[in-house]
């Protein structure tokens, strides 16, 4: 089934609805009596960009049609919302807005129509780059889903990949070619974004090739691990780069130094996970015996990791038996 949870509330459509109609003839009416009162086409855009309420007005417009086509691409590609997307949303988009602010700082003297606008499509790519993980988890929870919501959730973070390497590829350029600015922070965003969908997409990749196989897949689990760990290195490496760029040109940025930390530490469990791991593989077979026929027989034959039949096990000191993929 493609609809995931209840739809959207009637009145919530209905206030948005009123909301952008108020708007628009406000800026119907705006652009009109600039018209009017000008004449003229430069005189009514300079006074457009340059009158206070006119930028209000024009940038509340212009609010409206990103929230509309944030609208249609949520169709498009995800449907209904359900209760935890909204929840996510909510919690993602106070956090993110905090720590962006916090960010711009740095460039106050840079601060501009410009920036609130680079600002308002960053958070726009997060929105989706959010929906779309906590909809990936889902389907793979899922019993059934269907060809076209399998085709949707891959299109969503294709557009999504193909958006945050050209937004990142810009910044990049820019930067180096016109001296650093404040495109370094929506650079490094596009980055770690990139990261992130990546990692999305290959995990939901990895989820389809699963789904097509007869039984369990024993090395998926290692595949997400050493894809969960080079993503934890990338993350890594981009907050590094964006500390030592933001330290050299504008001082020390003090709200990235816990990212930085958070980031390393997440790192440095992954590692020790992995130490962990391979003491642990170098080791199976000394810690774990195998079990015997006779134990086989009276688990049926069934590993409880993954409810497939088991005809060789190992045998845990607690007594469960299991495949030995499935202890890896």
């Amino acid at each position: 089934m493609d609809n995931f949870g209840m739809p959207i509330q009637r009145n919530n459509n209905v206030s948005f609805a009123f909301y952008a109609g108020v708007s628009t003839l406000c800026a119907i009416s705006t652009v009109a009596y600039a018209l009017h009162t000008r004449q003229q086409f430069y005189p009514t855009v300079v006074f457009l960009v340059t009158s206070k309420f006119s930028i209000v007005v024009l940038g509340n417009f212009a609010l409206v049609l990103t929230l509309l086509l944030g609208r249609i691409v949520k169709y498009l590609f995800l449907g209904a919302l359900r209760d935890v997307e909204v929840e996510i949303l909510y919690d993602n988009a106070r956090y993110a807005i905090t720590e962006t602010c916090l960010a711009l700082t740095i460039f106050r003297e840079e601060l501009s129509i410009r920036v609130f606008a680079l600002f308002t499509a960053l958070l726009f790519s997060k929105v989706f780059h959010w929906l779309s993980h906590s909809r990936m988890e889902f389907v793979e929870q899922a019993d059934q889903v269907s060809l076209r919501t399998h085709a949707r959730l891959w299109g969503l973070m294709i557009m999504l990949l193909i958006t945050d390497s050209f937004a990142l590829a810009s910044c990049v350029y820019l930067v180096v070619t016109k001296g650093p600015s404040v495109l370094i922070l929506f650079g490094f965003e596009y980055a770690i974004l990139s990261v992130s969908v990546l990692t999305t997409l290959i995990r939901y990749g990895l989820h389809l090739i699963d789904t097509q196989m007869e039984g369990s897949w024993q090395a998926k689990g290692s595949y997400l691990f050493f894809l969960e760990f080079m993503g934890e290195v990338l993350r890594f490496m981009f907050y590094l780069i964006f500390f030592t760029i933001i330290f050299t040109y504008y001082g020390m940025p003090l709200h990235i130094i816990r990212e930085l930390w958070v980031s390393y530490q997440n790192l440095r469990r992954r590692l020790t996970t992995y130490q962990t791991y391979r003491k642990l593989m170098a080791n199976m077979n000394a810690l774990f015996p195998d079990a015997t026929e006779e134990e086989l027989e009276a688990c049926e034959h069934e590993c409880i990791i993954c409810r497939d039949v088991m005809n060789e096990g190992k045998k845990l000191p607690c007594g469960h038996i299991f495949h030995f993929q499935c202890l890896r």
